[in-house]
């Protein structure tokens, strides 16, 4: 009895397994079976609330009707039949009620949905085939009613001012017309796609029947891509659904400015000069402020200032500073409304004034010693061997003893900086009979130099020309000369001036047979300096060194011929001659007429002959008696 109730046991297990297996692969057969076409092919029609007509809108308004048409596809003509079943939800809550057959023997069933009406906002259309995972879900937005606001253009908005960098401001925008009876305010709303808002443009005032631009600008601070959810919004509502959407932004890494030195010359003819290049990297044109500051103590001021217009790549620029007072230097080149990813570039450099280090190197004097008339040359070198060139200047060759007498002068171009510039002086006919100190003397604007030499004289061939007296005593002495004649010539020329009085006895009897010149007739003869033409009177026999006392230039006076001395002899006797004849007048009264002019003058008879002076032409003559 037991066994048998065992066996019975067994078998009804084994028959309920079967059924089980049997069921399981009608079930999974159903599931597979049916498949529900994407939301985006379903057939949506809209119906107006109030008269349930057809409104062929593109989308639902509110209070309108709606009418689906969604085909279901079965791909097992076998299986069997199934069901279905349509929701729709919004604000969180799904109504349902509408459900059918699915035919298992039917390659395709069409299910017809009609709901409504529907409020304005977004409703969600759900579809599911009953027992299985098989879904799907449609969007539907529904605007309101009536529609005041709707596109006057694209249905997107457009990005102005791509390709952005990160830091660079964007301008999204669309067109919005007024089809509504009144005039309404409306604006452009951007969010990011977590839905956080990224910007809230301004409101914009329509007015009926016409169409404005309604925008938003934002600034992007993180490269990469930026999708951005937007849409119109108005507090009086009336905006087409169409007014919405999505757009995709791709935002580069923000440029770089970078600034560095290439050369920098500072000399005292062109002050300070810095050639520097300035590099942005690829991407838009930007604006930049360049900067110089000066550091002077412990602070940095301002010294240059100005903006330029950059194109990606590098731009090298000169920055002329003049002759700045400072220890360093900072240029800082920044952006102009913009964002670097660098920040600003900057650039330090420390200021090394100009440095103007002059030499004179006296090589060697050829020959040395040297005589009395000889001729010979001095080498020199200049050096610089300072940090910048020098200025033009002049090379100055005088006697040390003598500080007026200047040898020679030599202009001398600039010397750069660790340069030479050489020559050689050349000296003709020494006259000097001691040996001379020279000095050379190099100037350049308010730097001068200097160095000197000795050139000797060989004692035994200037003992002969030595002076037994000082040189520099008899200089003096001859100025103290000249000073004296030339007082008495100014005192003589003032007498002269005056017609002299018949009375005195200094221009009576014997006074009219003296010939001042007669007295120093061949004692002294007249050069002329070669310098300064000045007229000097020397002893007739005299040659050899003569000094002139205007100039101090010294030359040589060579000895004469006997013809030329005679030459000379006869022209100053033949002067001679024609300077002591004077004019004569003569009567037999105290009245005689000028030899001159024949104006009347009275000059006493007693007191004849004597020299007079005719007070109207001012002629000198002799009057006599006759």
């Amino acid at each position: 009895m037991t066994r048998r109730t065992t066996v019975s046991s067994l078998k009804v297990f084994l028959l309920f397994s079967i059924l089980m297996i049997i069921f399981s692969y009608n079930v999974t057969a159903s599931e597979n079976d049916f498949t529900i076409s994407d939301s985006n092919t379903w057939s949506v029609e809209y119906l107006d609330g109030n008269t349930l007509e057809k409104t062929d809108n593109d989308s639902a308004s509110d209070g309108d009707f709606v009418d689906m048409k969604i085909q279901v596809l079965n791909s097992n003509l076998s299986s069997e039949n199934s069901s279905w079943s349509f929701s729709f939800g919004y604000g969180g809550q799904w109504y349902g009620g509408h459900s059918g057959l699915l035919d298992g023997g039917a390659s395709t069933t069409d299910v017809e949905i009609s709901f409504g009406p529907v409020s304005e906002g977004y409703i969600l259309c759900k579809l599911e085939v009953d027992g299985t995972q098989e879904v799907e879900i449609l969007e539907m937005r529904v605007g309101p009613n009536p529609v005041n606001f709707s596109s006057a253009g694209s249905e997107e908005i457009v990005i102005i001012g791509q390709p952005v960098h990160v830091g660079d401001e964007l301008t999204a925008s669309i067109l919005v017309h007024n089809k509504g009876s009144n005039s309404d305010a409306v604006r452009l709303e951007l969010t990011k796609e977590d839905g956080t808002t990224l910007v809230n443009g301004d409101f914009i005032s329509i007015s009926p029947g016409s169409s404005r631009e309604v925008s938003a600008n934002f600034i992007p601070l993180l490269s990469g891509s930026l999708v951005i959810d937007w849409r119109v919004s108005s507090l009086s509502g009336g905006i087409d659904t169409s007014l919405n959407g999505t757009s995709n932004i791709e935002v580069r890494e923000s440029q770089e400015i970078n600034i560095e030195l290439e050369e920098m010359i500072w000399n005292f003819q062109d002050g300070l000069n810095l050639d520097v290049s300035i590099s942005l990297s690829s991407g838009l044109n930007r604006s930049i402020d360049v900067q110089v500051l000066m550091k002077s103590g412990n602070e940095y001021t301002d010294y240059q200032k100005f903006s330029l217009e950059m194109n990606p790549g590098i731009r090298n620029i000169n920055l002329n500073l003049g002759q700045p007072e400072g220890s360093r230097l900072k240029v800082i080149v920044s952006p102009n409304d913009w964002l670097p990813l660098n920040g600003d570039g900057e650039m330090i450099v420390e200021l090394i004034p100009p440095l103007v280090t002059p030499s004179i190197i006296i090589s060697e004097i050829s020959p040395s010693p040297i005589s009395v008339g000889d001729s010979f040359s001095i080498d020199y070198i200049l050096e610089n061997t300072g940090t910048s060139e020098t200025s033009p200047g002049l090379l100055r060759i005088v006697d040390v003893a003598q500080p007026p007498l200047i040898f020679t002068e030599i202009s001398i171009p600039s010397i750069s900086a660790g340069g030479t510039y050489s020559g050689s002086i050349d000296f003709s006919l020494w006259e000097y009979s001691q040996t001379t100190n020279v000095e050379f003397i190099w100037t350049m604007e308010d730097i001068s130099v200097k160095n000197q030499t000795s050139v000797l004289v060989d004692s035994g061939s200037s003992a002969s020309f030595s002076l037994p007296f000082s040189i520099y005593a008899a200089i003096y002495g001859a100025l103290s000369g000249l000073a004296i004649v030339m007082t008495c010539l100014v005192i003589y020329r003032v007498l002269s001036q005056r017609t002299p009085s018949t009375d005195s006895t200094l221009f009576r009897g014997n006074f009219l047979n003296i010939t001042p010149r007669d007295g120093a007739k061949g004692s002294k003869k007249e050069v002329s300096c070669p310098s300064c033409s000045q007229r000097l009177n020397i002893p007739i026999d005299h040659f050899g060194p003569v000094k002139c006392p205007a100039c101090s230039m010294q030359f040589t006076q060579k000895n004469l011929s006997s013809d030329e001395t005679s030459d000379k002899e006869e022209t100053e006797k033949s002067e001679n001659e024609v300077t002591v004849s004077e004019p004569e007048a003569s009567s037999l009264t105290d009245l005689l007429a000028c030899p001159q002019c024949e104006q009347t003058l009275r000059v006493a008879l007693d007191k004849r002959p004597v020299r007079s002076r005719c007070p109207a032409c001012r002629v000198e003559f002799v009057a006599k008696i006759g």
